[in-house]
């Protein structure tokens, strides 16, 4: 998640420090970045390039500013409101498949504020249809049904959700177990169905990209995967393919890391990661002198996914390994 602060005064300066220096660490977040008063004109810069905006000022100021930008519940970015005191933080757009209520729990832990979300499922305990689908980076083949399924689930009634099995791990998810009937599925897509709204989750190619000593263990190279898998809330066998760069191609503990897992490993020429280029990701002087590129597990997650992919896990060191993690933006 690449997110944007913007602030108004003082108090609010100081209060977004704060936050980039604690999410610096956070390997979820891809890039933080500080915006200082101008808000109407920050705003139309920074909407469609974000995936989270935080400003620091009074709700009202916030959404008269917005009102013009706004396309949709699946493309909006998150936006959270918080006063430059610090006591509050609001989830205000997008707190499901925009992820604007997560977010907000986070910034409320990190700063001792109160997080305010008032999505009407998530204040009855259900998991929505299109939190289900940012959990588990789904996309959502028939929006219009969202408000009818959401719906159902606050009036507590259960639609029927079609699990694949290799997607069975999500008929274990103690939310969608108190949230739908669940009924396993030999399909590769997730289907919802209530009366006659019918929705289609199709999952997004998600990619691990694995960099790594030389002769590193079996074990260390599946428990970097795992602890990184552990870091989104997800279970190894969500992913659907293990990368690594031409260089690693026989780098025995990864062969057999990926062979325990029972995955694909795609190998990634050298040429393409030497002409890869992708904003924002991590830059190692030793690999470049070493490969005459700037770094393995990042660029060959992205290439891998494809097209239109971005990191959801930074460059993350475990050991001995480092470990990505990008999605396709559109499954």
């Amino acid at each position: 998640m690449k997110i944007a602060i913007i602030t108004i005064t003082k108090d609010s300066q100081d209060l977004a420090s704060k936050i980039l220096e604690n999410l610096a660490e956070d390997p979820t977040i891809t890039g933080v970045d500080i915006f200082h008063k101008n808000v109407k004109k920050t705003l139309q810069s920074v909407f469609s390039k974000y995936d989270c905006i935080i400003g620091i000022m009074a709700s009202g100021i916030m959404v008269r500013n917005i009102c013009g930008l706004l396309e949709s519940k699946l493309e909006d970015p998150a936006v959270l409101v918080m006063d430059d005191a610090g006591k509050h933080v609001i989830s205000l757009l997008s707190g499901h498949f925009g992820g604007a209520n997560e977010i907000t729990k986070k910034i409320a832990e990190i700063t001792c504020a109160d997080p305010v979300i008032t999505t009407a499922t998530d204040v009855h305990g259900k998991l929505g249809i299109d939190s289900l689908a940012k959990k588990y980076y789904l996309d959502i083949k028939n929006q219009g049904g969202i408000k009818s399924i959401n719906s159902a689930l606050v009036r507590d009634e259960f639609p029927e959700l079609f699990v694949p099995l290799r997607l069975s791990f999500i008929s274990d998810d103690p939310q969608v177990k108190s949230s739908y009937n669940l009924v396993e599925s030999g399909e590769n897509n997730l289907k919802v169905l209530f009366e006659d709204t019918e929705i289609i989750l199709k999952p997004k190619k998600f990619v691990v990209g694995v960099g790594a000593r030389r002769d590193i263990s079996k074990q260390k190279v599946e428990g970097a995967i795992t602890s990184a898998m552990s870091t989104l809330k997800l279970p190894v066998a969500r992913i659907d393919v293990i990368s690594t760069g031409e260089m690693k191609r026989n780098e025995k503990g990864i062969i057999e890391a990926v062979s325990e897992f029972n995955m694909p490993l795609e190998i990634v020429p050298l040429d393409k990661l030497k002409n890869f280029n992708y904003d924002g990701y991590s830059k190692s002087s030793f690999v470049k002198k070493k490969f005459g590129i700037y770094g393995v597990c990042e660029p060959v997650a992205l290439i891998a996914a494809g097209k239109n992919s971005r990191l959801v896990l930074k460059k993350t060191s475990f050991n001995g390994v480092t470990i990505s993690i990008a999605v396709v933006s559109n499954g």
